[in-house]
């Protein structure tokens, strides 16, 4: 009996609820399916937008004319920076090498030598610094086009300036890391893989654009970065001789934000680079008055010998 009450019971309420689809009753909601996207429809769409509007491809190929004048600036102003840099540090390294097996002595004109060298380094840091910054804005401009293409071809574009800092700021610190890999592997083997896992973790977790993953390596990097370059070395300041084999320093690569010791930075160099020059046109010019005096007196017409 208690089943024959519940079956028509659930008969009625059907029943009730195809009368009210019937009669104009609430109607279950659609849900809206996203469209998938169509790579042949996108180009279409983009084709037909440059069709009416010409000035659209003149603004991206400026953009990228731009972007790659200024990366081409960067890239060459940074390797300068640190092939000399490296340049510097190996000679230094041979030297000290020869003062510790006991081939030279530590003399006045070593140190002298030292000090005209740390005088050329240091701008290194703002070159590279400068160089960084340089290509960050290089790759925002070559990534800036990407917001307009991507509203004409219809895909969601906001917030396409938030990205494109983002995106440009940790290219530019991967490109310029892996490349301190390649320029210091070759004497600073410990130091540049240090370069190296830092550009390649940037490499694959940047692209996934997890918030997460990022922060993630915004720690490994920097983080792993200051302690290696600058936290632990300290720990040895008072007795170089314990430091390890494997922990190892690239140069000084600290920047002041007072603008006089910027400008004196260069002028050390300048200076310092100027007197090297000096010292070889000098001793150039010596040369050239010695081998003239010989061919003087050896020449017959001017009483030299026969």
């Amino acid at each position: 009996m208690q089943r024959s009450l519940l079956a028509v019971a659930l008969v009625a309420m059907l029943a009730t609820a195809a009368a009210q689809n019937a009669t104009g009753g609430p109607e279950v909601p659609e849900v809206d399916v996203p469209e998938e996207f169509n790579p042949r429809e996108a180009i279409s769409n983009l084709v037909e937008y440059q069709e009416e509007h010409p000035d659209f491809a003149a603004g991206v190929a400026t953009w990228l004319t731009i972007g790659t004048i200024i990366f081409l600036v960067s890239f060459i102003l940074f390797l300068y920076s640190e092939i000399k840099a490296v340049l510097v540090a190996r000679d230094q390294d041979f030297r000290k090498k020869l003062i510790e097996d006991g081939y030279m002595s530590n003399g006045a004109n070593f140190n002298e030598l030292f000090e005209k060298e740390a005088a050329t380094m240091a701008p290194r840091p703002y070159l590279s610094v400068g160089a960084m910054l340089l290509m960050f804005i290089a790759f925002a401009c070559l990534l800036y086009p990407l917001c307009d293409i991507l509203t004409v071809i219809g895909l969601p574009s906001a917030p396409c300036l938030l990205i494109i800092t983002v995106g440009a700021f940790f290219a530019s610190i991967c490109l310029a890391t892996f490349w301190m890999f390649v320029i210091w592997s070759c004497t600073r083997t410990y130091a540049s893989l240090v370069f190296l896992v830092m550009s390649l973790s940037g490499q694959i977790l940047l692209p996934t654009g997890n918030p997460i993953l990022l922060l993630v390596w915004l720690v490994l990097a920097f983080g792993g970065g200051y302690f290696y370059f600058y936290f632990y070395p300290d720990q040895f300041k008072e007795k170089p001789e314990d430091k390890p084999m494997w922990l190892q320093d690239v140069g000084d690569f600290t920047v002041s934000t007072n603008y006089e010791e910027w400008g004196s930075a260069f002028n050390k160099a300048y200076e310092a680079e100027t007197a090297a020059l000096k010292k070889q046109a000098e001793a150039a010019q010596k040369t050239f008055e010695e081998q003239q005096k010989k061919l003087t007196e050896n020449t017959p017409l001017n009483g030299g010998s026969k």
